[in-house]
């Protein structure tokens, strides 16, 4: 067995716990789970198959469109919360190097290299947060 030193996952596992952090996964088994999970529902999970073939493929064409209009209003939602700009800041710096060299001090570079979640920076940085609501943005 290896050391965590000489895993050569072990950035990207401590990125995905750093990132996990945010929605309560904590453990490597939770990291492993929140990869693996189906990112949208089958749409066709709840068709009821009656053997009619003209009446199942009205059902299916039902159910997909059902799929694509809810996989629609997801999708204007996280578009919505992906750029809205009151809830982010920028720092810049003027070389790469010099931005990979203040993440690495920092010790934010496992987290990410340029969209870093401010709850994970949070708290790698040691910073309290305020606790929210989770229904309300920015």
């Amino acid at each position: 067995m290896t050391s965590p030193a000489d895993d050569p996952n072990a950035a990207l596992l401590a990125q995905l716990q750093a990132a996990a952090s945010v929605t309560a996964v904590s453990s490597n088994d939770d990291v492993l789970a929140f990869l693996n999970a189906e990112p949208d529902p089958d749409p066709l999970a709840d068709v009821d198959y009656t053997g009619d073939e003209e009446t199942d493929a009205r059902a299916e064409l039902d159910a997909l469109h059902r799929g694509f209009r809810e996989r629609t209003a997801r999708e204007a939602e996280r578009l919505l919360l992906a750029t809205e700009s009151e809830y982010w800041f920028c720092v810049c710096f003027r070389t790469r190097k010099d931005k990979e060299a203040f993440l690495g001090a920092a010790g934010l570079i496992a987290i990410g290299d340029k969209y870093l979640d401010g709850y994970a920076t949070a708290k790698l940085l040691g910073v309290a947060m305020p606790s929210t609501d989770d229904t309300e943005r920015g």
